[in-house]
Formats: structure tokens, C-alpha cells, sequence
């Protein structure tokens, strides 16, 4: 037993927007010891300096504990405002109520990240060691109090011990405690045990979860939000038949679009566009042109023009979300027809966006430049799609393939320890996206099992999957998708957009296209 080695992991942005800070141990998130008991020490809940110097203090024993415990940690001094005087649980305000943002991050980190036990650790001379079951009235309604309970938006209960010391007394406390809770069985909190039973389903057994919930309606106008969970059923099927085939369900509520008056209705815009890329997967399992059909008037609705100029109606500054619908759109239709217009639609448009960074990320467009989570998702699956349907030899393939992989680097070096990205990638601290983790997933994935990604990708991309994984119910409920979003004016505009819980058909759609991608990339190359 060694000196622990420790990252830095920020959990959550104060009122005055400063990040929180945080660290875990390296095996928190993917230690050998499934068996091992893990442990969350918070302290200054009361923002007082005694608590951070006992937090301190008590730090100094997380770093000598042997290799079957591990830990996250966090000195809540920081908060613009204490989280003890919060309310608890936060039942809505994710992440946009400024007034009390702290405890939704708080909560969030400690649910999310499901330990065995929670440790608070305070400042006094009298000694104390409080178990949760024998929390007071109001400690019951505290932070941990309620997550004790089980109550709110959370996997599970949690326990949690309040110790009460000073910086001389607070060491042998901790270990006493945690030497408790090893003696105990069973030592896994039921939040744990519910999201370790979640990471251990198949990326199939996943996307089967989601296709039962995703993909059963297209409403007007069409939207990407729902096509690709349409897809992601079709593609289900295909890849096991022991689902039931959807095409024909599928085919009775999108049939509206083969009129001349449903089309015109629903091609306005990328997104509405986007909103029909199942359509040749339904041709392909219905032998219905039809639909093949769609898909090209989809495709022929993009305007062709010269080089550098956005053509309509993609938005004039290039945005990451119509890098996608075009490229999923004209891919398709390249496929179908092989007529070199359409790989010249997308190729240009995102060879001339013009909203790569240095650092490798892409700005929102060209008049946002903030480093979106979800948009640097739509740049990474739009480059999985072009590098899908355009030819090897093209000339134009090797330069998106190495823009994609700078890309793709510059996520990588982002990714949390528990491998999720976030709402804004360069402040440390916003939280935790999934619809930006499953499509920027979804592209590893896909690149790796196509070739145009090395293996050195392969631990990223099963990082980024046990984290969504776990943030999927049984029931097909999410955690944390960023609500729509448009080109904002400013950082705090992203910053405080609201984050969905539960069902989201934005977050569902990109999920099951993930675990769809993973379960084939599993059986193409499996993990030694």
C-alpha cells in the first residue's frame, strides 16, 4: 500500500460561476475490485474555514487507504452560498437555477457517482460520530439526509456519517468509520448496486431497453430528435431479429411525408431534413423505393453552391448542427445514387466551416465561439458520416479523416474520469451531457470499427459507453440532456441551459444509435 494516485475531477459551477473542484482516486471509476467499497468525503457544507482545515486534515488518510477503497472528495467552501441551506431534494432546476445551482450539481455529483458511503466531516471539540438512520428531523432534510432516504431524483439510497472533530482527531474517526462499513454486508449501496446492475448490460440489451421506449412517433414539424430513434429501431432489428420487425408500425406514421403537401410542409430546415435518415433503412426492409424516394427529395431540397458559401437551408455561419444534417442527408443519397453532387454538398460545407480550434474542438459556428458539448457531438457524428459514404479515394477523404481525428484527440483529452463530457468543454465544472457523450461515442465507435480510427481510441470510447450506460434506466429514462439549444451570444447563455431527466427523445435518439454502434463494435472486435 502506496501513496494514492489522485485526479483532479470538478463537480459542479457555484452561483458566481466558479467552478467546484473535486477529486477522485484512479480506481473509483474502473478499478479491478468490483468487490471494493467506495467512499465520498465532503466537507465545509457550512462554509466555515474550521470545516476546510478538518476536510484537509481528514484528506491525508484517503491518500494511505489500501487499494480495495476508493474515493471522490470535495471542499464545498466554495459555494457563493452554503448547501446546507439549501433545498433538498432538488426536484427541477437543473442547471439553470441560479439561485441555488449548487445543490442540483451536489446532487447530481453524489447520486451519479453512487458510493457506498457518504462522509461528511465538520469542525467541533466534542467528538461525534451520527449515523443516517439516526439523522435529527432536520438533518433529515438535509443534503444527505435525503439522499440517505433515497428520495428525489436518484438511483438509490445512499448512506452517510456526519463525524465531528478536530484536525487532530478527524483521522482516526475516518478510519474507524470506513473500517465499519467493510465489516458490514452487505457494504454496496443500493444506488451502487442499481448502477452497477445498469453497467453490466450489453450495449444490446441497452438498446433493446430504448427501442421499447424511442421511435414511435414522428410529429410535425419532423425533427432529427425523433428520425434517428426511428433509425435506431430499424437498425435494432436488423441487427437481431429477435425483435420484433417495426417497419410496417413505423411506415403507417411517417407515410404522411410521400405527399407532395406533407413533404413541403416538413423541408423548412437541417433539422426537419434530418428528420427523415431512416428512410432508406425503411426501404431497405420494406422493398418499398418509396422511401429511397423521401430521401432524395430530402437531399435535393440543399441548394448547390460554389465553395465557402452555406448553402441553403443550412444557417449562413456554419453551424456543428448542420454539419450533420447535411452530410447524414447527402451521404445517404450519395449511397443511393452515387451522383458526386451530394458528397460535394457536405464535403464543402464542412471542409469550409471554418470553426475548428487550434486545441482541436469546434466552435458553436462561426459567430458562437464557445466550445458546446453537444455541438462538438454534431461535428463528431457528421464526419462519421461523410467518412461512412464517401469513397476511399476520394481526395478529399484523407483531409476529413485527419480533421476528424484532431478532432476527436482534442474530446478525448476532455473526457471526465468517468467518461462523460460536458455542456461546455473548456469550464471545468458544467455538467455532464449525455446526448453530446453518446454521439461523440458513437463516432469512436463507429470509427474504430470501420478503420479510420486506431485502437488507441478503444478505452475512450468504452469509458464514454459504461457512463451512459449507467445513465440509462430500465425504463428508458435519462440523466442530463442539454434542452434545444440555438447559437447563444454568450458562455452563461450554454452555461444555464436546462437539463432533462427522464424521458427526451433527443436524448433517447443519440442513445440507442450508441448502444446500436457499441454492440457492433463488440461483436466486430471484441474487448481481450
Amino acid at each position: 500500500m502506496g501513496e494514492r494516485s489522485i485526479t483532479s475531477y470538478p463537480l459542479g459551477v457555484t452561483g458566481n460561476e466558479n467552478t467546484i473542484e473535486g477529486i477522485a482516486s484512479d480506481n473509483y471509476h474502473f478499478g479491478d475490485d468490483v468487490n471494493g467499497v467506495k467512499i465520498a468525503v465532503i466537507g465545509g457544507l457550512s462554509g466555515t474555514q474550521d470545516c476546510q482545515e478538518v476536510y484537509q486534515e481528514g484528506l491525508t488518510v484517503l491518500f494511505t487507504l489500501p487499494d480495495d477503497i476508493s474515493f471522490i472528495a470535495s471542499d464545498l467552501t466554495s459555494s457563493s452560498s452554503p448547501v446546507r441551506d439549501q433545498t433538498f431534494p432538488p426536484e427541477s432546476g437543473f442547471f439553470f437555477d441560479k439561485d441555488s445551482v449548487e445543490s442540483r450539481y451536489v446532487w447530481r455529483w453524489i447520486t451519479m457517482e453512487s458510493p457506498d458511503l457518504i462522509i461528511e466531516l465538520r469542525h467541533g471539540e466534542n467528538t461525534n460520530v451520527i449515523q443516517s438512520e439516526n439523522y435529527t428531523e432536520r438533518e433529515k432534510n438535509s443534503l444527505l439526509g435525503e439522499i440517505s432516504l433515497g428520495l428525489g431524483p436518484t438511483p438509490g439510497p445512499i448512506p452517510s456519517v456526519q463525524i465531528t472533530g478536530t484536525t487532530g482527531t478527524v483521522k482516526d474517526l475516518i478510519l474507524k468509520t470506513i473500517d465499519n462499513v467493510r465489516g458490514n454486508s452487505p457494504s454496496h449501496s443500493p444506488a451502487r448496486i442499481e448502477l452497477n446492475q445498469r453497467s453490466s448490460r450489453s450495449p444490446l440489451e441497452t438498446a433493446e431497453i430504448l427501442g421499447d421506449r424511442y421511435g414511435y412517433k414522428l410529429d410535425e414539424p419532423v425533427n432529427y430528435v425523433q428520425g434517428v430513434a426511428i433509425s435506431g429501431r430499424l437498425r435494432l432489428h436488423s441487427l437481431t431479429d429477435s425483435t420484433p420487425n417495426p417497419s410496417k408500425q413505423i411506415a403507417s406514421f411517417v407515410n404522411f411525408l410521400t405527399t407532395d403537401e406533407g413533404f413541403e410542409r416538413n423541408n423548412k430546415s437541417g433539422p426537419n431534413l434530418a428528420g427523415i435518415c431512416w428512410a432508406p433503412e425503411l426501404a431497405e426492409l420494406t422493398g418499398e423505393n418509396i422511401w429511397n424516394e423521401l430521401l432524395l427529395n430530402a437531399a435535393n431540397t440543399y441548394e448547390t453552391v460554389d465553395r465557402g458559401v452555406s448553402p441553403s437551408p443550412c444557417h449562413p455561419d456554419f453551424g456543428c448542427e448542420d454539419m450533420f444534417f447535411i452530410s447524414a442527408v447527402c451521404g445517404r443519397a450519395f449511397k443511393l445514387t452515387e451522383d458526386s453532387r451530394f458528397i460535394r454538398k457536405f464535403v464543402d460545407f464542412l471542409l469550409e466551416s471554418g470553426i475548428q480550434q487550434e486545441n482541436g474542438l469546434m466552435w458553436h459556428c462561426r459567430s458562437a465561439p464557445f466550445f458546446w458539448g453537444r455541438g462538438n457531438g454534431f461535428a463528431a457524428l457528421a464526419y462519421s458520416e461523410a467518412l461512412t459514404y464517401i469513397p476511399n479515394n476520394h481526395p478529399d477523404r484523407i483531409t476529413l479523416a485527419n480533421t476528424h481525428t484532431r478532432h476527436l484527440k482534442g474530446l478525448s483529452d476532455l473526457q471526465l474520469p468517468n467518461g462523460m463530457w460536458t455542456q461546455l468543454l473548456d469550464f471545468p465544472g458544467t455538467y455532464q451531457e449525455l446526448s453530446a457523450t453518446c454521439m461523440i461515442g458513437y463516432a469512436l465507435a463507429r470509427g474504430i470499427r470501420k478503420g479510420w480510427l486506431d485502437d488507441s481510441f478503444r478505452d475512450t470510447v468504452e469509458k464514454a459507453w459504461n457512463a451512459t450506460n449507467r445513465r440509462i434506466s430500465n425504463d428508458g429514462d435519462l440523466v442530463d440532456v442539454c434542452t434545444g439549444t440555438g447559437f447563444q451570444s454568450n458562455r452563461s447563455d450554454y452555461l444555464y441551459r436546462a437539463a432533462e431527466y427522464g424521458y427526451d427523445d433527443r436524448g433517447g435518439s443519440m442513445a440507442i444509435w450508441f448502444a446500436i454502434e457499441m454492440e457492433k463494435l463488440h461483436q466486430a472486435l471484441p474487448l481481450i
